[in-house]
């Protein structure tokens, strides 16, 4: 039997299949939705976006990966392994360094200030029509139809139960996400006869090397563009990326934030490996199936359902697409819904609070957050008809996104490590990364379409002599302007680049921030040594001044000390009225204390001590703040 892409193929035990996972993927956010909105649980603004910021660890860690592996995830990546080969897949290398520079540089400020908000491009009509595509391509079912459905049960439990809801829910949908997704791949190997036929027919073809580590950035896969370029968008994504931001605030300190953070890096390296063995597994197919359907491989994100339509019928397995598409739906929905909620919460926070500097009763700026979740679910079901009518625009919402991710990961980066940039450095860096990087994707898009792109790797023998179809026209990259031949992997890190470098300039010679006015804890640990001695005297005014409860704003647990106090801060510390606590924690991470005016940071090596240094510890006198002495911060 030939691997042919057909539209339908679904039967009853795929429906069965289908409707079983998606209820039971479903009926925990909606029985959270009815259950906790009688509660007070839901009732403010704060349980309600983020979850009381008291959420497990678990649960939030799945959230994360639901948020990365959407539709485009699993349908995009076995139709590049398919058509350009296995160097995509070192893309992974890239997402373990940006999950570490993430913990390090971009984490402690966030947890440190608890801020709810960093920023989120309205990208839901993109997440709605992919898995919408899937399921008409299976069941030959309206688009619009299909995400009608889609958008209103993810609208139910989302506007309904807040982030509680969204983060429960979407631990079970990744959970089926990957057994569908774990399935295919399983079922998909045995029907191309076993793991060494899948391996030796890609390495026939070239699939299977990992061999091109070309520097050139016109290539649209190499080694050190998928390492390098996805490095740095992933950086992007992950570190003020709003759903992401929004997760890591609901967690109750940093430990369990790296601990999910951590959790997401494995299972988003389980995610691409999956979607990449599919991608060889549907190769080996087409090849054993005398290289049909016309002689010329199937390309496009319809490529994994014809394979998974393929694969049921020849291993006999009649619930494997239902299977396969609610794990589609369900990254589908763990998206859209992870979206609407970090879209509520940037109405709320950015727009209410920030820009027209209003504060509401809580339980008004609930409905208000609901009300805002429900229009953004109907807008991006009436997008959905835009996105109908307009060929190709996948590709350049992803280009748009990526724009919009590294720009702002460039300001907030200029912000956390470049005391000397103030809002000129930072306005121009993002106005140069933003059109820098959007020239570049529209002319690329452009370039695409008049017939600049990458061919597939060679068919192998077998297939060429089958092949009865001519490739498609292209037109020569060298008369195409330089930028717009650039391979995807850069048009994010470029930005990003862009944003930085201008903005460290404009900053450097036109911004004059007051060094009296800085305040240590707004910039990463990494530059703290070279900050201005100001800056660490003011170390946690602004936490100080946000509009929060003390409880809700604890003093950071990242480490604030830069050397050992010389010894005129030593006679200070000693000479000083006010005693300090120091508290043990046996040795693990530090200790931040004040009473009486005075802050100092300790790394405990022994016993509880009180007054004077403590000995075999380091302290660190911040700041002398005029604070009530009953006052007491814990570490």
């Amino acid at each position: 039997m030939s691997f042919t892409m057909k539209e339908g193929g679904f039967g009853v035990g795929d429906y069965v299949a289908f409707g079983v996972l998606c209820a039971s993927s479903c009926a925990g956010g909606v029985w959270y939705s009815a259950v906790g909105s009688r509660s007070k649980a839901v009732v403010d603004l704060k349980d309600y976006l983020l979850g009381g910021k008291a959420m497990s660890t678990f649960p939030v860690a799945m959230s994360l990966i639901a948020s990365y592996v959407s539709g485009v995830t699993i349908l995009g990546t076995p139709a590049e392994i398919y058509n350009y080969g296995s160097e995509y897949w070192l893309v992974v290398v890239g997402v373990t360094l940006s999950c570490l520079i993430v913990a390090t540089v971009y984490l402690p400020v966030f947890c440190t200030l608890r801020l709810s908000s960093s920023y989120e491009v309205l990208f839901l009509p993109m997440v709605v029509y992919v898995p919408a595509l899937a399921f008409n391509q299976l069941t030959g079912f309206n688009v619009f139809a299909v995400g009608g459905v889609m958008v209103l049960i993810c609208g139910l439990y989302t506007v309904l139960g807040g982030l509680r809801a969204v983060v429960w829910t979407d631990s079970v949908q990744t959970g089926v996400m990957f057994i569908g997704v774990l399935l295919v791949a399983a079922a998909g190997t045995l029907a191309v006869g076993g793991v060494g036929n899948v391996v030796s027919i890609a390495d026939e073809s070239g699939r299977l090397e990992i061999s091109n580590w070309s520097f050139s950035p016109y290539e649209r896969q190499t080694g050190w563009g998928a390492i390098f370029g996805g490095f740095l968008y992933w950086t992007c994504f992950n570190s003020v990326n709003q759903t992401m931001v929004q997760r890591y605030i609901a967690l109750p300190s940093k430990r369990k934030a790296i601990t999910a953070l951590f959790i997401f890096c494995i299972g988003a390296i389980l995610a691409i490996s999956l979607c990449v063995w599919c991608g060889l597994a549907a190769w080996g197919a087409w090849v054993q199936g005398g290289c049909d359907p016309s002689g010329s491989p199937l390309v496009g994100d319809q490529l994994l359902p014809a394979f998974v339509t393929y694969v049921a019928q020849v291993q006999h397995l009649p619930g494997l697409s239902g299977v396969f598409l609610a794990g589609v739906f369900g990254a589908g929905l763990s998206s859209l819904s992870a979206v609407l909620n970090a879209c509520a919460l940037v109405a709320v926070e950015d727009l209410l609070h920030g820009w027209l500097r209003l504060r509401l009763p809580p339980v008004v700026e609930g409905v208000l957050a609901r009300s805002v979740t429900a229009l953004l679910a109907v807008i991006s079901l009436l997008m959905l008809i835009v996105i109908q009518k307009l060929g190709g625009v996948l590709g350049v919402a992803t280009a748009l996104s990526a724009i919009a991710a590294s720009s702002t990961c460039g300001i907030f980066t200029l912000g956390m490590s470049c005391w000397w940039v103030g809002p000129r450095g930072a306005a121009a860096g993002a106005a140069a990364g933003a059109l820098l990087a959007g020239a570049v994707s529209l002319g690329s898009q452009a370039a695409a379409a008049e017939g600049l792109r990458a061919l597939p790797r060679n068919f192998t023998e077998a297939c060429a002599a089958n092949a009865t179809f001519t490739p498609e026209q292209t037109i020569d990259p060298t008369t195409i302007f330089p930028l717009f031949r650039l391979s995807y992997h850069w048009i994010a890190p470029l930005g990003l680049l862009a944003t930085i470098i201008v903005g460290m300039i404009v900053g450097w010679l036109f911004d004059k921030p007051d060094p009296s006015k800085m305040d240590a804890e707004l910039f990463t640990p990494v530059v703290w040594k070279l900050l201005p001695k100001e800056a660490h005297e003011n170390a946690g005014m602004t936490r100080q001044a946000l509009p929060v409860k003390e409880a809700e704003s604890p003093a950071p647990s990242a480490r604030l000390i830069l050397e050992q106090l010389p010894d005129k801060d030593n006679a200070a510390l000693s000479a000083c009225p006010a005693v300090f606590a120091f508290i043990n924690s046996g040795g693990r991470g530090v200790v931040w204390a004040w009473r009486g005016g005075l802050s100092v940071e300790a790394t405990p090596t022994g016993a509880a001590h009180s007054g004077g240094k403590p000995h075999g510890s380091s302290v660190a006198l911040l700041t002398r703040r005029q604070q009530p002495t009953s006052a007491l911060s814990p570490g």
